[in-house]
């Protein structure tokens, strides 16, 4: 989710929520080449903040279950990404709930 989208509620900020947006989002992160060649977001980036807050908005709306609900879409669709998710993730109070 951009900042214009945070900004002016653009369609990021209520999809998050949603499994299948969230996923399609977490795809559309790790489907960039630089991505691809580092083997993940790095946790300090700004992609890494947009990762964790699709995890908190899962979390509000769903607890852990929707957030594991979604990392298991993504093993499915993105298999080498599950690891640093889990990474990001792991660093909010949402995903050590």
């Amino acid at each position: 989710m951009g900042l214009l989208d945070k900004l002016f509620g653009g369609k990021g900020n209520a999809a998050d929520a949603d499994p299948q947006a969230a996923l399609s989002q977490l795809i559309t992160l790790y489907d960039v080449p630089d991505v691809k060649v580092d083997g993940g977001i790095s946790p300090t980036s700004p992609q890494a903040t947009e990762v964790r807050n699709i995890g908190k908005k899962l979390h509000k709306a769903g607890g852990k279950p929707r957030m594991e609900e979604v990392r298991d879409g993504l093993r499915s669709r993105v298999p080498w990404a599950v690891q640093n998710l889990e990474t990001i993730w792991g660093g909010t109070k949402e995903w050590n709930s």
